[in-house]
């Protein structure tokens, strides 16, 4: 990939602010994770948790009104937002009950466990155009995407004065976005490239290693190469985990680089703790997410 700026760092790329003695929850940033359905609400509630996990002020999770106590039993600090649902998923009408609730948020973190039905959609396409609100796309949102070919026609672009937007696609679900196979990492990390470049976007290219796409400050496309993580990850949730952790590192004020490169970094760690204890085949992203609160704290900057 001779047209693609490479990095990679063993230590940790940057680390998480400085939390001043006189804090409050407030500067820490209120986050809200979008998505669930009925038989999926793990997904939303291993994201919302990895955000507490990971400094997060507060941290809401909205979900269709038929899983809503399920989603608040798996955390007390967690708060939830019902929105209207068919029964199984998110309804069209879903995305009026929303749109006035974002503008209170720090970041917005939107896809697991959604599903791609037409109140998903709706409620993607209206994030999309939000461009003053640090955002992360992931699972259902990015197959939302791709299956209405959105990216195509550059409505979605972003500028250097819109907010950050972060997409976390496994293979296939990159593989539906840009047609790069997902057999094919080097083809995939290129088209990942073009398309954080011609958007305006970052992507995270999750694999063994994980990568990260942006452009960098000359306009040219600039990849990250992660260092952290390990075969056990590859086990259901381990990807809802990172979009809780990028989602919480935007709300903390990190750009879209930054966040992304930060968060791969730490999930990658978490994984690693986790496999030192329970084996790449025993661990699960349960286990991964009991080691983000600690791998959090080592990651946040000392005083001066």
């Amino acid at each position: 990939m001779p047209s693609i700026e490479t990095q990679s760092t063993s230590p940790p790329p940057l680390r998480i602010p400085h939390r001043e003695a006189s804090a409050h929850k407030g500067n820490f940033g209120r986050v809200l994770l979008i998505g669930g359905s009925r038989g999926m609400a793990g997904s939303i509630a291993l994201s919302s948790i990895a955000a507490l996990h990971t400094g997060s002020g507060l941290v809401a999770a909205a979900v269709p009104d038929c899983i809503l106590d399920c989603v608040a039993g798996f955390h007390p600090a967690l708060m939830t937002i019902g929105l209207g649902d068919d029964g199984e998923k998110f309804a069209d009408p879903a995305w009026q009950s929303l749109k006035d609730r974002l503008s209170a948020q720090a970041a917005i973190g939107c896809g697991p466990g959604m599903t791609t039905g037409s109140g998903g959609a709706t409620i993607v396409e209206g994030l999309l155009a939000k461009k003053d609100l640090p955002l992360v796309v992931d699972a259902d949102a990015l197959n939302i995407i791709a299956q209405n070919d959105w990216f195509s026609d550059g409505r979605f672009e972003r500028s250097k004065d819109d907010a950050a937007c972060v997409l976390t696609p496994h293979p296939g679900e990159l593989q539906r976005l840009t047609g790069a196979s997902a057999k094919d990492v080097d083809a995939q990390v290129e088209a990942a490239a073009e398309l954080a470049c011609r958007l305006g976007l970052t992507i995270v290219v999750k694999g063994g290693p994980s990568h990260v796409a942006y452009q960098n400050g000359d306009g040219g496309k600039q990849v990250w190469q992660n260092t952290t993580g390990n075969p056990g990850m590859a086990t259901a949730g381990c990807g809802d985990v990172l979009t809780g952790i990028v989602t919480s590192l935007l709300g903390q004020g990190l750009s879209g680089p930054d966040a992304a490169k930060l968060g791969v970094w730490i999930h990658g760690r978490c994984g690693d703790e986790a496999a030192s204890r329970w084996s790449h085949a025993g661990m699960t992203s349960l286990h991964a997410l009991d080691a983000l609160a600690s791998v959090a704290d080592e990651m946040t900057q000392p005083a001066d």
